[in-house]
C-alpha cells in the first residue's frame, strides 16, 4: 500500500494537531500515511508518496512560512504530474491575508502538475469539532478522488 505524506509547518501546534487528526483519520480509514515536518522533507519525498496533504499556517502579511521556505523554494523543479494533493491549514480569521500561503501553495503544486482533490480548507485558530467534522470530510473527499484517479490511470 503507498502512503499518503501529511507535511505540516506548525509554530504554535494547531497545524501539527490537525496533521495528528488526519493521521488518525485516514489510519481509521485503512489508509497509511506519513507525518513530515516540512523541514524534514525531501523533493525526493514526494515521488514516494502516492499524494500528499500541505498542511501550513500563514506567516506575518500573507507570506509562506520561513521553516517551509526552502521546500517551498525546492518545489519549483519539481515534477509533481499526476500526484494527487489537498491543502489545509489554521491561521487567524482576523489577519488580512488570511491562509493566503494555503493558496501559494495550491497554486505552485497545480502549476507542477499535481492533482487536487479537494478545495483549499481554512481553519480559523485551533479547530473546533466543526472543523474536525471538515477535516473528517476533508479526508474522505481526498480518498475518493485518489481512488478515480487510479481507476482512470488504470484504464
Amino acid at each position: 500500500m503507498e502512503k499518503i505524506g501529511l507535511i505540516y509547518a506548525s509554530r504554535t501546534g494547531h497545524n501539527r494537531r490537525i496533521a495528528e487528526y488526519l493521521q488518525q483519520q485516514f489510519t481509521t480509514l485503512g489508509q497509511t500515511v506519513s507525518l513530515i515536518n516540512v523541514e524534514q522533507v525531501q523533493i525526493s519525498d514526494l515521488e514516494k508518496l502516492s499524494g500528499f496533504i500541505m498542511i501550513s499556517y500563514t506567516f506575518h502579511d500573507g507570506q509562506i512560512p520561513d521553516e517551509a521556505l526552502t521546500f517551498f523554494d525546492e518545489l519549483q523543479t519539481a515534477d509533481l504530474r499526476g500526484k494527487v494533493y489537498a491543502v489545509t491549514g489554521s491561521g487567524s480569521i482576523k489577519h488580512q491575508h488570511f491562509g493566503r500561503a494555503l493558496d501559494y501553495f495550491d497554486q505552485v503544486f497545480n502549476h507542477l502538475g499535481a492533482l487536487r482533490a479537494t478545495a483549499v480548507l481554512k481553519i480559523d485558530q485551533d479547530a473546533d469539532r466543526g472543523d474536525l467534522a471538515r477535516l473528517t470530510s476533508f479526508c474522505q473527499q481526498y480518498l475518493d478522488f485518489e481512488r478515480l484517479v487510479t481507476q482512470t490511470q488504470e484504464k
